[in-house]
C-alpha cells in the first residue's frame, strides 16, 4: 500500500473530480449523474446515517433504489474530503484503488465516510466508486463529553464516582445482561454518553468467565485490533494476550470506566410493555431474594452462543468415568495418567486436547466432519492486516471504519483468493494432517476460515500447537466417526470400535443464542428477534448491534474488535431513541444470507 500526498496530480484530480460530481448528484431529487460515478459492482454500506440501520446495498440498481426510498434531498451537507489519499487495492477483486475518508453532516449527526475509486475511462470523470461507506459518528445535540469537552469539575465532591446499588425504583435506562468484554465496552460508551446503565452478571467478579477457564487460554487475534473504547492496551503488551492479562484488564477497565455492575446476580427473565415502552426484568442476587427493575432498553451481552450443547448418548448413565462439556474445563481439570477422549475438532477441542497432553493425559480426538485449519502465524493474521500494518500509525477508530467499508459479501469474494494463499503458506502443516487422516476443508464455497467465523463462529482452528501434536501422533485421532454409545469404561464408536476412557470431553459447541432469548423472554420475543448472528440476506450480521424486531432489545457480542467498533452504533441508536430522535425501528428476519447460503440454526464453537 502506497500513501500519496494530496498534491499527487493523477489521484488528486480523479478524486476531486469524482467527489465534486458525487456531491452535486446527492443534491438532486433524481440523483442524476450518480450512475456515471458508481460501478455496477459497487457496494454502499451505511451505518445509521440514512435510515437508522446497519445496511449494505450492492449494485447500481439497488443503490439507487435505496437512495430514492431513504435519502432526502440535502440529507448530507458539507461533504468534504479529509486526510491522505491512499493508492491501494482489494486483493484480486479490485486490484487498483484510490481511497480517501470524507466527512459530512446530516440534520441530526456528524458522519464520516470512506470511499474507494477505480480508474474507469467510461466514467465522465475517469473513475467509478467500488465501495462507499457512510457511518454516523456523533449526534449534534448530544456530543460525547471527551477530550476538550471532558467534564470540568472544580468543586470538591466527596462521593464522586460512587455507584448506587441496584434496587426497585432505581431503574436504569439500559440493563445489560452479561459483564464480559462486549457488555463492558457497550456500558462504557452508554455511560459516557449520559445514559444510566446497569450490567448484571451471575459471576462474583469481572473476568470470572475467563478466570474459570484453563490458564493456557490465549486470544487468537492480535492485540493491535483488540483495544477497548477510550482505553487502548499498553504499547508494551504482547501480540497475543494470555488469559490472565485479559482478566486483569477487564477488571481494570470496569473500574476505570466507573461502570455499575450487579455481581452474583442472575437474570430470571422479563417482559416488555409496549404501552410504556419499558421492560420488567426479574433479578435474583446471591442471597436468594428477587426484585424487579424497569429499564427502557435491554441488551443481551452473553456472547453469540447460547447454552452448552451436550448430546444425549446411550449408556452415559452407566459410564463410570467423568463426562464434561468443554465449557467446564479449567485448571482444576486433573488428567494426569488418565485416558481422555475429546469429542469434536473445533477450537475448544484442539485447545483442550493440547492442554490435556501437556498435563500428562493420554488424548484421543474424535473428528466427525472436516474443518479448516490455518496457522496462527502468518496465515491467520492476513485478513486483518489493516490493523497490524497500521499499529501505532492510524487511530483505531479510523482503522475500524476502513475495515467496516468492506461489506461481508466483498469479504467473501476476497477470501476465495486469500484462503488459497493461506493454504499455500500452510502446505507442510496441512499435508502432515492429511497423512494422519485429519479431515480438512476450505469452507463450502472455498472461502476458508474467515467466512466460517462470520457465518457460524465454528468449523475452524487457528493452530497454536495442537495440529503439530496431531501430526506427531502425540494426540491420537479417530476421524470420520461419531459416538454410538458409552459403556462402563469406554467409548463405542459408530464403526463398532472401542476407545478406553477415563474422561470424555464434549467439545460440541453451543445452542443458538435465540434459544437463550426464548428461555429468558418467551417464544414470542425470540420469534420477533429472529436468528442471531450469521450473515442475513441484507448482507449484515443478523440482529447484532442494531435494532431487532423486538422493540428496545439489542444483542452484542463476538470478538473484541467487533464489540468495540459496533458498540458505537448501538449507543447512538439507544441515545437517539431516549432523546426522541427516532420515529420507529424495524428489522428484517431473513432466512437466507446474501451469499445464497441457508441460515439454519447455528451450533456454535466446535461442531466437527
Amino acid at each position: 500500500m502506497t500513501t500519496l500526498p494530496h498534491s499527487d496530480p493523477k489521484c488528486r484530480d480523479l478524486l476531486d473530480g469524482w467527489f465534486k460530481q458525487f456531491r452535486e448528484a446527492l443534491g438532486r431529487d433524481d440523483f442524476r449523474g450518480l450512475d456515471g460515478l458508481i460501478a455496477e459492482d459497487c457496494y454502499w454500506r451505511d451505518l445509521l446515517t440514512f435510515g437508522w440501520k446497519l445496511q449494505t446495498h450492492h449494485g447500481i440498481g439497488p443503490i439507487l433504489s435505496w437512495l430514492r426510498g431513504s435519502y432526502r434531498k440535502g440529507a448530507a451537507q458539507n461533504l468534504r474530503l479529509v486526510g491522505e489519499i491512499t493508492n491501494a487495492g482489494l486483493g484480486d477483486v479490485f486490484s487498483e484503488t484510490i481511497e480517501s475518508f470524507f466527512d459530512f453532516e446530516t440534520s441530526v449527526a456528524t458522519a464520516r465516510g470512506y470511499l474507494r475509486l477505480v480508474p474507469d475511462s467510461s466514467s465522465p470523470v475517469g473513475a467509478r466508486a467500488v465501495t462507499i461507506l457512510t457511518a454516523m459518528r456523533e449526534l449534534h445535540d448530544f456530543p460525547e463529553p471527551s477530550k476538550q469537552r471532558r467534564p470540568r469539575v472544580t468543586a470538591m465532591v466527596f462521593d464522586e464516582g460512587a455507584k448506587a446499588a441496584p434496587q426497585p425504583g432505581n431503574d436504569p435506562d439500559v440493563l445489560i445482561i452479561g459483564a464480559g468484554q462486549s457488555g463492558l465496552m457497550l456500558a462504557a460508551r452508554l455511560s459516557h454518553n449520559g445514559i444510566k446503565t446497569l450490567l448484571v452478571d451471575r459471576n462474583s467478579r469481572v473476568g470470572d468467565l475467563w478466570r474459570q477457564r484453563y490458564r493456557t487460554l490465549k486470544l487468537h487475534n492480535e492485540t493491535c485490533m483488540n483495544h477497548f473504547p477510550y482505553l487502548p492496551f499498553p504499547e508494551t503488551w504482547p501480540v497475543y494476550l494470555p488469559r490472565d492479562k485479559v482478566v486483569s484488564w477487564l477488571e481494570f477497565y470496569a473500574e476505570s470506566m466507573d461502570l455499575d455492575i450487579a455481581h452474583d446476580t442472575t437474570c430470571l427473565g422479563g417482559r416488555f410493555d409496549e404501552a410504556s415502552g419499558t421492560w420488567t426484568i426479574r433479578l435474583k442476587p446471591h442471597d436468594g431474594s428477587e426484585y424487579t427493575l424497569n429499564p427502557k432498553h435491554v441488551v443481551l451481552a452473553t456472547g453469540v452462543s447460547g447454552f452448552p450443547d451436550v448430546p444425549a448418548i446411550d449408556g452415559a448413565d452407566t459410564f463410570t468415568g467423568t463426562i464434561v462439556h468443554s465449557s467446564e474445563v479449567n485448571d482444576a481439570f486433573d488428567v494426569r495418567d488418565k485416558t481422555v477422549v475429546v469429542v469434536g475438532a473445533g477450537t475448544s477441542a484442539h485447545d483442550i486436547a493440547q492442554m490435556s497432553h501437556v498435563n500428562g493425559g493420554k488424548v484421543t480426538m474424535i473428528q466427525r466432519s472436516p474443518i479448516t485449519v490455518v496457522s496462527l502465524e502468518p496465515s491467520a493474521a492476513l485478513p486483518f492486516g489493516i490493523y497490524r500494518n497500521n499499529d501505532g500509525i492510524k487511530h483505531i477508530d479510523d482503522l475500524d471504519l476502513i475495515y467496516a467499508s468492506v461489506p461481508y459479501d466483498l469479504v467473501r469474494r476476497l477470501q476465495i483468493g486469500m484462503s488459497k494463499t493461506m493454504m499455500k503458506l500452510d502446505e507442510e502443516l496441512l499435508s502432515g494432517l492429511r497423512k494422519v487422516g485429519f479431515l480438512l476443508d476450505n469452507g463450502h464455497d472455498d472461502t476458508g476460515w474467515v467466512m466460517k467465523l462470520f457465518r457460524y463462529q465454528a468449523g475452524y482452528y487457528l493452530n497454536i500447537g495442537a495440529s503439530d501434536l496431531i501430526v506427531e501422533e502425540k494426540i491420537k485421532l479417530r476421524s470420520g466417526v461419531g459416538i454410538a454409545r458409552l459403556d462402563e469404561s469406554s467409548v463405542v464408536l459408530s464403526d463398532g470400535s472401542r476407545l478406553p476412557a477415563d474422561i470424555v470431553v464434549f467439545a460440541t459447541g453451543y445452542q443458538p443464542l435465540e434459544k437463550s432469548v426464548a428461555r429468558l423472554f418467551g417464544e414470542d420475543v425470540a420469534a420477533r428477534v429472529g436468528p442471531i448472528y450469521g450473515i442475513g440476506n441484507d448482507g449484515e450480521l443478523q440482529n447484532m448491534y442494531g435494532a431487532t424486531g423486538q422493540p428496545h432489545f439489542y444483542v452484542t457480542g463476538g470478538g473484541f474488535a467487533g464489540a468495540r467498533s459496533y458498540s458505537r452504533y448501538t449507543t447512538l441508536l439507544i441515545k437517539a431513541q431516549l432523546e426522541g430522535l427516532l420515529s420507529g425501528q424495524a428489522s428484517a428476519k431473513p432466512d437466507t444470507d446474501s451469499m445464497g447460503a441457508k441460515t439454519t440454526p447455528r451450533r456454535t464453537a466446535a461442531h466437527a
